[in-house]
């Protein structure tokens, strides 16, 4: 393949758009690696570090798109581009809204306005929050590579005004049942939900759906908010808000565990807090969580569960008899040598549920993203006896598509694994979201069948495990996605924390323990 690049001038997109644009380029016929962006300075540094750098791409401004990709001939990469743009362009049609140069001409021809969403590039990103929350809107910041400085700076100046800024970084957000960004379609419910994990919150919350109630508000603080300098600010004024929300009956609080001196403060608040609380900070002792009379959930499930309690219903998941009698029959068939797990996920806060729910069962997992320093991988395209990728980090999303917009990312990892005759399970998580790709399963479903045909050849059993994060109201239809992957001979869990624990008990029957 050979290198191509196209240059648009004058044709803004935000950083969402062109993120959705890349994914949609890189699955047309006849492109390699792609990548579409901005012509700012970080962006074209992005283009270099990828490897795609183009004299062309030099000559682009701020305000220009460039296109980069290798592809089969120009040809092919000309009708991709016009393709993708074209496709782009229907998405707008079919939900048609208005354009306006600044934050304050939105805001003049929509008074009532409460909220804005924040998509630009992080060099932006802080001049548009505070040009936003100046105007009396509560933020959305989508965008990521804010300094903790400028993100404490921002949430400070927020707070003088009591209004909200969820973010950097935050994907997952659901307010009044609208949902934004990558959260879920969910039903409402009495249950209000604030946490610095996206896909925490909407694991949750899909949790609460299925079992037949809902969520009154989805509130994301982003991931940096529980880490200093910031302090908390995002996650004790979502308290704050969920408490005084009539909507909200119970508040439920999702992290993973905050350094001590703002775990304090989330406790202190909790304590005065005048509704039920239930509580993961995921790796805090029951009798921390406890001190604060909040309920104590160890894991994701676990909150989902005792929500539903207080309500008189049950949440629906495998048990542990359900989850020996899979890992079972998985064994059956396999070779002697076929003894290691290999996780590749979508999101990060999955990878690390899953390396602490195998571990417990299994033993040590390395990781890009381990438990522990000394179980780092020395490069993350090699794995090493257990080994669990999280395909969101930095070193695979820079510049381009977080996995679950373009889940393609996994497909050389899934050949490379199924092809390891050490390998006896595949673990991967699949998560819907509004702005997510309409097809996840479907894109990497074939690598998965092939990977299993293959170790059927060899004279091997690979067992695939799987979970889907999502509601029956996602765009993306759960039964559907579940479908596939089950005539394809996937063993589907509830949730990633019982797939974990599948791929824990057939990793362990096959080094000889105990489930």
């Amino acid at each position: 393949m050979k290198q191509y690049a196209q240059i648009r001038k004058n044709e803004y997109h935000d950083s969402l758009e062109l993120l959705l644009a890349t994914s949609i380029l890189c699955e047309k016929d006849g492109i390699g690696k792609g990548n579409i962006a901005m012509g700012n300075a970080a962006s074209k540094a992005l283009f270099d570090s990828l490897g795609l750098s183009n004299p062309l791409a030099e000559q682009a401004g701020i305000m220009d798109v460039i296109i980069v990709a290798e592809a089969q001939s120009e040809e092919a990469f000309t009708e991709a581009v016009e393709a993708t743009f074209e496709q782009m362009r229907g998405k707008k049609e079919s939900n048609p809204s208005k354009h306006f140069d600044t934050t304050q001409d939105a805001v003049r021809a929509y008074p009532d306005a409460q909220l804005c969403v924040i998509s630009v590039p992080g060099e932006y990103a802080k001049a548009e929050a505070m040009k936003a929350l100046e105007a009396g809107l509560h933020v959305i910041l989508f965008s990521s590579h804010i300094s903790p400085e400028d993100e404490l700076e921002l949430k400070l100046f927020a707070q003088s005004r009591g209004l909200l800024v969820m973010g950097p970084d935050c994907g997952v957000v659901n307010l009044a049942g609208v949902a934004f960004l990558l959260g879920s379609v969910t039903d409402r419910g009495p249950f209000g939900l604030c946490g610095a994990t996206g896909v925490g919150i909407q694991h949750v919350g899909a949790l609460l759906q299925a079992a037949g109630s809902g969520a009154s508000q989805i509130i994301g603080t982003g991931g940096g908010d529980l880490k200093q300098p910031v302090g908390g600010i995002s996650m004790l004024m979502g308290i704050d808000a969920l408490e005084n929300d009539p909507a909200t009956e119970y508040i439920l609080l999702v992290s993973r565990k905050p350094n001590e001196e703002i775990l304090a403060k989330i406790l202190a608040r909790i304590k005065d807090c005048s509704k039920v609380v239930v509580a993961c900070f995921m790796g805090c002792e029951r009798k921390v969580v406890e001190s604060s009379g909040a309920i104590y959930a160890a894991t994701l499930d676990e909150v989902a569960v005792k929500a539903l309690e207080l309500v008189g219903k049950k949440a629906m998941l495998q048990s542990e008899s359900e989850l020996d009698e899979m890992a079972a029959a998985a064994v059956v068939g396999m070779k002697p040598e076929q003894k290691y797990v290999r996780g590749l996920f979508t999101g990060g806060t999955y990878c690390e549920e899953a390396m602490n729910a195998f571990t417990a069962l299994a033993g040590d997992v390395y990781s890009n993203a381990p438990l522990r320093e000394s179980l780092r991988l020395k490069d993350s395209l090699v794995s090493c006896q257990n080994s669990c990728v999280d395909c969101g980090e930095d070193e695979f999303t820079a510049g381009k598509p977080h996995p679950t917009m373009e889940p393609s990312v996994r497909r050389p990892f899934i050949t490379k694994e199924a092809s390891d005759p050490e390998v006896c399970v595949l673990l991967l998580d699949f998560i819907f979201a509004v702005s997510a790709h309409m097809d996840p399963v479907g894109v990497v479903i074939e690598d998965i069948k092939q990977g299993m045909a293959a170790a059927a050849a060899d004279g091997r059993k690979l067992a695939v495990v799987a979970s889907i994060c999502g509601t029956d109201s996602d765009f993306q239809s759960l039964g559907e996605q579940r479908a596939k992957l089950e005539e394809a001979g996937v063993l589907v869990c509830q949730t990633n924390y019982l797939a974990a624990r599948l791929a824990g008990k057939i990793v362990a029957l096959r080094n000889g323990g105990k489930q």
